[in-house]
């Protein structure tokens, strides 16, 4: 049976955090068309009302996908785990201003209901589920289920279906490999919004010494099929010399920068990325005066007055199509339903869909890897996400791509006989090294006819970003001389900022230091599924904050010379989590300071390798995702020429 559900419950009643046995008063909604919901909601006993959540889930509870507690302060840790875990679908929503948001976009069913006339009343009530049904194509199945096709081992096992693990995946089908991708997220409906997704994320504890503990980090990108890429802004930058190599400048103890490779090493790479996601490189590196005719309205402006400053303007490096992008939205609040913005699933995945030796699972949670050997892992233990089955794959090589802090928690989960502290962390450097960047926004506001912003063939629409500034990436009056990007960063909801004036807004980004003691560890409290829950340390570095406060005065300059007045700052608060992840599993020659290889394989072992940001020994003063979808490509043809015996595996 499926159903949407409203339940009513009194403030008063959640300020006690969930006892074990409270009262819980409940209301059943003209949608409930049986007693399941009573009897669920009248249980005296919080572990008798999760034995019918789980009893009754595949019935009553499918259609459920979000709880809305008015008092977030109100919850104890283990409510919110214990409810999501017994129904497998459900969100939180914090605050009243989602909600009015979420009503106004008409995503709420709430018929009419005498009980939300008390003012003492608050709202349990569910959304429109934001899983695609229909599977990508013949090779994608959604859940565990009872699929034959997971007895024998696969060839390669890849988690994470975002940058890197796509294009792994891409590689290794191509190679004739047979493939499994696991995927913990859901393929999403099209008119899923970043803001919907958002909500679902994982919360992890995030804090540093200086603020404490906080429940609310959001320490990485949505969990969906093609991770973060459905929502970026495609920005699709190279790393420079410098960042391959920053040891002249940055100096960490206990951690080398020095990546294991140089920019030839991904020269090739780059150069194929680009020509799959339509990137133009050439046009990035061509130094001209003129403004390119991609730019949007407020770009122009930053062109001239970047001119002014003697700057050297370029045209952001994105990964959209042009002949197909007719600029309907910034790329980051909603899909691209032109095939315009290449995301993976776009661009790889999709044309993946129907290989026979491809194996796709969606709403499947990679939960640790096992060992029958000391140097190899055996199998990867699974979770279906709606169900709670656990389920043992096999495989002869394990490619994780899951993201710089699912990496390493996932390596830290996997405790077996032979590695006690998790696989390949024998020197305790698994986790260690997190860096997320450091960014600021800055805009302000130039007088223009909102006629001639009506007029403009782009006006304020989309991409993201469009110009973009590297003259101080190496800046000799920046503390350590490092500082970083600068680029056009159009606020997502535009259409409130066109006034009497034009907005021009710009973030700036930069690198941070890499440090021993920003790290992702595991909590002794568990997650939804019953998991250690995951602890964020970070602290920033102090010479970090000064040199992100001189390249918010050189966004300041651009905007002044580019005529705007009345300019503000807004930080960004990347402590409490940010898409641009690196680190955890570092890569390096000695074991000792490093986790893996300059192939991405574990020192420890011989079958499993790392192919996202966590490979990164230094993060870079860029966008990364082109990046580690370069390096993704070479370990993975590295792979295929292993596994096939052939010196080309393209």
């Amino acid at each position: 049976m499926t159903g949407t559900y409203l339940i009513f419950v009194k403030p008063k009643i959640l300020k006690k955090k969930f006892p074990t046995s409270f009262q819980e008063k409940h209301y059943r909604s003209t949608f409930c068309k049986n007693k399941i919901c009573t009897l669920i909601f009248s249980a005296r006993s919080f572990s008798a009302r999760v034995t019918l959540l789980e009893r009754y889930d595949a019935l009553a509870f499918k259609g459920i996908s979000c709880f809305f507690y008015d008092k977030p302060s109100a919850m104890r840790d283990g409510a919110e785990p214990t409810h999501r875990r017994a129904t497998a679908r459900l969100q939180f929503i914090y605050c009243k201003e989602q909600i009015i948001h979420l009503i106004g976009r008409r995503h709420i069913c709430a018929p009419p209901c005498n009980h939300l006339r008390g003012r003492s009343i608050t709202m349990i009530y569910s959304l429109e589920p934001y899983a695609e049904d229909r599977p990508l194509g013949t090779s994608h199945a959604h859940g565990l289920q009872s699929n034959t096709l997971l007895d024998d081992p696969f060839d390669v096992v890849i988690i994470g279906s975002g940058a890197a693990g796509a294009v792994a995946a891409d590689t290794f089908v191509r190679a004739g490999l047979r493939t499994l991708l696991l995927e913990e997220g859901a393929r999403l409906k099209t008119s899923a919004k970043n803001a919907d997704v958002d909500a679902q994320a994982e919360h992890a504890l995030a804090g540093n010494s200086e603020q404490g503990w906080n429940p609310r980090g959001w320490p990485w990108s949505t969990r969906n099929l093609g991770g973060g890429t459905v929502f970026y802004g495609g920005a699709s930058f190279r790393y420079t010399d410098f960042d391959f190599d920053p040891s002249e400048r940055i100096r960490v103890e206990g951690l080398p920068v020095k990546w294991p490779i140089d920019a030839s090493d991904l020269a090739p790479f780059y150069s194929e990325i680009e020509s799959i996601l339509s990137i133009d490189h050439a046009g990035f590196e061509c130094r001209r005066r003129q403004a390119p005719n991609t730019l949007s309205l407020p770009a122009e402006h930053l062109w001239e007055g970047a001119l002014r400053l003697g700057l050297s303007p370029r045209p952001t490096p994105v990964a959209i199509d042009r002949s197909r992008c007719d600029h309907c939205s910034l790329c980051i609040t909603a899909q691209c339903t032109r095939g315009a913005k290449r995301d993976v699933v776009n661009s790889l995945l999709g044309p993946l869909a129907d290989m026979p030796n491809l194996l796709l699972l969606t709403g499947v949670k990679a939960v640790a890897l096992t060992q029958e050997k000391c140097n190899r892992a055996s199998a990867v233990r699974c979770m279906d996400t709606a169900t709670g089955q656990i389920r043992s794959i096999r495989g002869h090589r394990f490619v994780l791509a899951c993201n710089a802090i699912q990496t390493a928690a996932l390596l830290l989960r996997s405790i077996t006989p032979y590695a006690p502290r998790g696989l390949g962390n024998e020197h305790d450097i698994v986790g260690r090294g997190l860096c997320m960047k450091l960014s600021e926004y800055s805009q302000g506001v130039v007088h223009a006819e909102r006629q001639r912003i009506d007029d403009h063939p782009i006006g304020y629409r989309g991409p993201f970003s469009t110009v973009c500034a590297l003259d101080h990436y190496l800046d000799e009056r920046c503390p350590t001389g490092v500082g970083g990007l600068i680029y056009e960063a159009k606020h997502d909801d535009w259409s409130l900022l066109q006034g009497d004036g034009l907005v021009l807004r710009v973030e700036t980004v930069l690198a941070d230091h890499p440090s021993l003691g920003n790290r992702i560890r595991l909590s002794s409290n568990t997650d939804s599924w019953g998991l250690p829950r995951l602890m964020i340390d970070y602290t920033t570095n102090p010479q970090d904050l000064a040199r992100l406060a001189y390249m918010v005065e050189r966004s300041a300059d651009w905007l002044k010379a580019s005529g705007a007045r009345n300019i503000q700052h807004e930080a960004s608060n990347f402590a409490m989590g940010s898409t641009h992840l690196h680190g955890t599993c570092r890569a390096g020659d000695d074991p000792r300071t490093s986790v893996v290889d300059r192939d991405g394989k574990l020192h420890s072992l011989d079958n499993v390798y790392v192919v996202d940001g966590s490979y990164m020994p230094y993060p870079g003063g860029v966008n990364p995702t082109l990046t580690i979808q370069a390096n993704a490509l070479r370990i993975a043809r590295q792979i295929a020429r292993d596994a096939t015996g052939h010196t080309s595996a393209s």
